[in-house]
């Protein structure tokens, strides 16, 4: 496969991205959402094909905002620059918390009502805190 998108032309076809798979326990990972320098709620998105994005049919519920989570989740944000962002976290099956991306376009329509948080008016809140 690697050798097929090489000779397909472009340079983007010849840049790999390989990344070592976690095993997920429950089939769940966790959705973050950090606001400024707060983490306001999580889910676990849940699935039982690798793909546990609400959009593509995982499975949201709440996921408690521990010390440890929003810690990795804010450290995270304030990595790329902070503002409003989403982090991907993975749980090792030992309970290790893996930060596996952070999306600067955030999907939360899934998540406002098992979080109970009003994301998008969280974001407004900060965004006029930051324009002033």
């Amino acid at each position: 496969m690697l050798e097929h998108k090489e000779i397909l032309g472009s340079y983007h076809h010849s840049i790999f991205y390989i990344q070592e798979y976690i095993p997920k326990p429950e089939g769940r990972d966790i959705r973050a959402f950090v606001v400024g320098d707060e983490c306001i709620c999580a889910i676990y998105r849940a699935s039982k094909h690798w793909i546990t994005n609400t959009a593509r049919g995982g499975q949201a519920s709440v996921c408690e905002v521990t010390p440890a989570l929003a810690d990795i989740c804010v450290g995270a944000a304030l990595a790329v620059g902070g503002g409003v962002v989403a982090i991907d976290v993975l749980e090792t099956m030992d309970g290790k918390l893996l930060v596996n991306e952070v999306n600067y376009t955030m999907e939360f329509r899934n998540s406002i009502l098992p979080t109970g948080v009003n994301i998008p008016g969280r974001i407004v809140d900060y965004t006029l805190a930051v324009a002033r």
